[in-house]
């Protein structure tokens, strides 16, 4: 099995559960400049049970504008994917979040230029990317749809927790070159808020783009919300459990993979 968006870096004190679920592989994505070293830490600890993730989240995107995350991350980027491998990410827009200091919104305009930015290192590494998305699909569109006219994307893109409409994922990021490479995922946490439309969300993508995760933090936990992101999976197609599973690992290989 494979978990295709998690933090468990971030609770280092939770991480012995690896050793009692290793049959799942965890994709564990840093969000922001200081935790790259414990995610590449992590892949070193944990071989081939690790996929690493190296990105900038939107929420962090301040810390790029004030200097607090050096110029020099596009190359630390880059030197940790070749060197560990795995995907550019996470990364992304958001228009609902707020600083919790200051109580406004991380500005937009720099969140398209991190997020462009992230995109051409994913496509000139010729890795997968994993992208964050809320309240601004629309601009999420108008940054791959640009990608894809000047021949930069990436070679496949997952959605993370997608959380918006059945119609929009099909009208939006579904359709011509783009679509050959969106792949979309789907957790408890985010997801199981609202049961009946992430059904038919999971309906509307494709069964061979279909992706499974926990989004958490808490390795301790991580399993069991996978189990659930999986049973919603079955519950969406009508595959029996053990044939969801299979489907899922075949369509995470196919992501993850570098051809």
């Amino acid at each position: 099995m494979f978990d295709v968006h998690c933090h468990i870096h971030e609770t280092p004190a939770t991480l012995g559960a690896l050793d009692h679920n290793k049959n799942i592989v965890y994709c564990v994505q840093g969000t922001r400049y200081t935790d790259w070293d414990r995610v590449a830490q992590l892949k070193e600890e944990y071989g081939d049970r690790i996929v690493p993730g190296f990105g900038l989240h939107p929420w962090f995107v301040e810390q790029v504008g004030s200097g607090e995350i050096p110029e020099t991350w596009r190359s630390k980027l880059k030197a940790l994917v070749e060197m560990h491998g795995g995907i550019v990410g996470e990364c992304g827009l958001d228009k609902a979040a707020r600083n919790p200091i200051t109580g406004k919104q991380y500005p937009f305009e720099p969140q398209i230029s991190l997020l462009k930015a992230q995109l051409t290192i994913a496509h000139e590494l010729g890795v997968p990317v994993s992208v964050h998305c809320v309240r601004a699909f629309g601009a999420l569109a108008d940054v791959l749809r640009e990608a894809e006219a000047a021949g930069t994307l990436p070679p496949r893109i997952m959605l993370h927790s997608y959380s918006g409409s059945p119609e929009m994922l099909q009208q939006l990021f579904l359709r011509g070159q783009l679509g050959t490479r969106v792949y979309v995922s789907y957790s408890n946490v985010v997801n199981g808020r609202n049961l009946p439309r992430t059904l038919q969300c999971i309906r509307a993508t494709p069964p061979s783009r279909v992706l499974a995760e926990s989004d958490l933090h808490d390795a301790s936990m991580a399993a069991l919300a996978l189990g659930k992101a999986v049973d919603m999976v079955s519950e969406a197609y009508g595959w029996p459990p053990d044939e969801t599973r299979r489907k899922l690992a075949e369509n995470a290989r196919a992501y993850f993979s570098h051809n």
